[in-house]
Formats: structure tokens, C-alpha cells, sequence
């Protein structure tokens, strides 16, 4: 059972929320119409914005304190502006902390009085425990609908890290899995995989830590101060130091715990400038963890999987597994049909190694191979979210690779609608052990 309270927007009308909400949920149990009474104050949208204020993505937040939210950190992945929204009201919002490993991520909102529901402390909700799940996927108004536990899944610790519903209810990632009283249990993360009939959620006993979290991770990546000079350009025999271990780089094995690729991201139509950082906190076995589970590499640079894109176009347009493939040769051809991650939108790429030759970025000089892309991406029409209207819009990309790196050391990209232009070239600024 679905119930669904949206705000009148006639201005004869002027009921009380409450009233409207008990009005929409008059022809179910009285338990379901006094839970959205509850839920629906603390329940919001979230839409994201990227490049020039163009549209991103969307999804959900729960209000868990005052002025905070939380949301799943993928909502918000590749955003350059934040907004909470209900109606025609937008408040604009800022990252507190980022938990990306556990795709939890706190929200501040400034001047915002919305209530805050209850969050459960218990460990785990007991599998077929009735619940609710609550989002509000179009930012109009509040969808609840009625579930129960179908799955509880551990982690590699034995604890819980996964919660699965029984509830079926698009573009939530987000909202919040509630027990029969109104406690938060869980925050929705999105589908699971038994044939898109179950939302996931990671345990709201999480939040918790979110914050320390979060605050750790940020401060794991803030920067050093700067070295006098430029980082010298790996030698011949460093160059040919490469085992199946990985690449050895200045006397030092890559990958490495605590390894750091600092990058410079250049929007050429602004000339404005933000640094981009790759830190390994993590290596199991043949697999590679970046800032927290927010990037996840094979042990010889090949992309896995890719949580938050924080890299610009590099990130936010990557291929699957990158943008390099396999055992690529100069000559090489190939295409790619695939959907971007984070902001899910289709895309079509034809690639070419157009050659060798030798390129100097602030980290050094380095013989790359030059891939070229070329190809269409369907971007949305301004004034519509990824899941609106959309055109097909022309898209460029070149990628240099340096294989005694295994790391792409510049990436450019192009692209431009009517509305928005994108114009960003990403060089490999530092490459450091701490």
C-alpha cells in the first residue's frame, strides 16, 4: 500500500497539513494515516546541481536533528549545489560529512526548523519486522508505503551493513525505512538485486558514527603543504621496475596504503581551479580503496566501481572500467555504450589510441599514449532532472596514459548544449607515499 500526500496548490485551498495529509490517507488504517502525519513534516527532496547550475540528479533526505538531514552519499555524487526542497520552498544545503564508505552522508541546512524523527538504536530490525518506507521522490510531497524485512545482510565483520524491504517505490535513494512506531531503521540506498521488487538500506545505526566519520575522512585528505619543487619524473629504471605486485614508482611499490594522486582540475571557461585527490586507505587482496570507498581500482589501475566521481568529467563520464582499456595498443579501436555513473545518463563513445609520445604536467614528464573519444552523450534540458526530457549532445574527450604510472596524468573534456558548456582539463599535480 502506497500513500502519497502532496501540498495544494490552489490558493483557495488553505487546510492544515495535517488535515491533508489524514484526508489522502482516509481510506486506509488509521495506524498508516497517523505514521504519515508523523513522517511526512521530517521527510524531504534533495536535488543536486552540476556544471553552470544544469540539473543532476535527485533523490531524498531525512531531517535526524536541527537543520540536519541524512541522505545516501551517491545522491549527491559529481553535485556542485545542494537544495533540500518541498513545494516551491528551497533551502540550500552544504556537506557536513561524508561516511562514502557506507554511502551515508550528513547534511546542514541553515535557518530550518523541520522536525526530527526518532532514530532506532537498536542493532538490527528483526527479519519480517513491518515497516514503512518514506521518500519524497519528486520533492511535491511524501510517499509512504508499507513493507516488511526481507533480508538482513552482514558485512565482512559479521555485522549488519545491509537491510532489504519489501517495497517497491522509484527514485527513493534517500528516504528513510521506519518501524511501526516512526523510528528510523534504515536509509534507503536503492534497489537491491532480487529483480528490482526489494529497496536496500544500509542500518540506521549508523548515523552515529557519521559524523566522526566523515570529519576523519576529510581531514585524511587535506593536503600537505606543497613540496619546494616539482616531483622529478620517474627515471628508466623506475620505469621498468614493475612486478605483478604493481608499478614501483621513486624507489616505492604503487599501489600503496596512504599513496596520494593529487590532481588540478581547470574549468578553462571560468579559469577557476579545485584540487582533486586519489588516496589509498585500503588494499584487500587483489583490490584497491580509494577516499573511502568512494573509488575502488584492480591492483594494475583498472576502475571497478566508482561511488562519489570527485574528479570532474574524468570521473563523472567514466566509462565502467575507465577510460583506458585492456592491454590498449596505438592503432586500437573501440566503443563504449554505457550510462554515467552518478548521474546515470546514456552514453556513446567511439575511442581510438591515436599514438605515443612524451607529455609534461606538474608532476613531471612522462611517455603516455594519447586515447581520443569521440560521441554523443544524452544530457537533460534545462529546467528537467536526469529523468526528464533530454537531448543528444555532442562529447570530446582525450586521455593521456602513462602505463609505467598505470594512471591517466590529463584528461580533457568538451562539451556544450544551449544551456551549459563544459570546458576542464584534469594534470597529475603530486604523486607522494605519506
Amino acid at each position: 500500500m502506497t500513500i502519497t500526500t502532496r501540498t495544494p496548490r490552489r490558493a483557495a485551498l488553505s487546510l492544515a497539513p495535517a488535515a491533508l495529509l489524514l484526508a489522502a490517507a482516509s481510506a486506509h488504517a488509521l495506524d498508516s494515516a497517523q505514521l504519515l502525519v508523523r513522517l511526512a513534516p521530517s521527510v524531504y527532496g534533495v536535488r543536486t546541481t552540476g556544471q553552470n547550475n544544469a540539473p543532476l540528479s535527485s533523490g531524498s533526505a531525512v531531517v535526524i536533528g536541527a537543520g540536519q538531514l541524512v541522505t545516501s552519499c551517491h545522491v549527491l555524487a559529481g553535485a556542485r549545489g545542494i537544495a533540500v526542497r518541498r513545494d516551491n520552498v528551497s533551502y540550500d544545503a552544504t556537506l557536513e560529512a561524508p561516511d562514502v564508505e557506507r554511502d551515508l552522508c550528513l547534511l546542514r541546512v541553515a535557518n530550518f526548523s523541520a522536525p526530527a524523527v526518532a532514530v532506532s538504536t537498536a542493532a538490527a530490525p528483526s527479519f519480517g519486522q513491518k515497516v514503512v518506507a518514506a521518500a519524497s521522490p519528486d520533492a511535491a510531497g511524501v510517499a509512504l508505503q508499507e513493507g516488511s524485512v526481507a533480508g538482513l545482510h552482514a558485512g565482512a565483520d559479521g555485522k549488519l551493513d545491509r537491510i532489504e524491504v519489501t517495497a517497491q517505490m522509484p527514485a527513493s535513494s534517500g528516504g528513510g525505512v521506519f518501524d511501526d512506531s516512526g523510528r528510523l531503521v534504515g536509509v534507503i540506498a536503492g534497489r537491491a538485486d532480487a529483480g528490482d521488487k526489494l529497496l536496500k538500506a544500509v542500518p540506521a545505526g549508523w548515523i552515529a558514527a557519521a559524523r566522526e566519520r566523515g570529519v576523519a575522512a576529510m581531514a585524511s585528505y587535506r593536503q600537505s603543504p606543497p613540496p619546494a619543487a616539482p616531483a622529478a619524473s620517474p627515471g628508466p629504471a623506475a620505469a621498468a621496475a614493475v612486478d605483478e605486485a604493481g608499478a614501483v614508482v621513486a624507489g616505492k611499490q604503487s599501489p600503496a596504503v596512504g599513496e596520494v594522486w593529487r590532481y588540478d582540475l581547470l574549468d578553462k571557461l571560468t579559469r577557476k581551479r579545485r584540487e582533486v585527490v586519489y588516496r589509498v586507505d585500503r588494499i584487500d587482496g587483489e583490490r584497491v580503496t580509494f577516499n573511502q570507498g568512494a573509488r575502488i581500482e584492480s591492483r594494475d589501475g583498472r576502475l571497478e566501481r566508482l561511488v562519489t566521481p570527485s574528479g570532474g568529467e574524468f570521473d563523472a563520464a567514466s566509462p565502467p572500467h575507465g577510460w583506458v582499456p585492456d592491454n590498449v595498443k596505438p592503432g586500437q579501436r573501440w566503443k563504449y555504450s554505457y550510462k554515467q555513473p552518478g548521474s546515470e545518463l546514456s552514453t556513446e563513445l567511439s575511442g581510438e589510441a591515436t599514438g605515443e609520445s612524451t607529455i609534461t604536467v606538474p608532476a613531471g614528464s612522462f611517455r603516455v599514449l594519447r586515447i581520443s573519444y569521440k560521441g554523443y552523450v544524452m544530457r537533460p534540458f534545462y529546467g528537467f532532472s536526469s529523468g526528464g526530457a533530454q537531448s543528444s549532445v555532442l562529447y570530446t574527450a582525450v586521455a593521456w596514459y602513462a602505463p609505467e604510472l598505470r594512471r591517466v596524468v590529463r584528461f580533457d573534456a568538451t562539451y556544450a548544449t544551449r544551456w551549459e558548456k563544459t570546458d576542464e582539463s584534469l594534470m597529475l599535480v603530486e604523486h607522494r607515499f605519506d
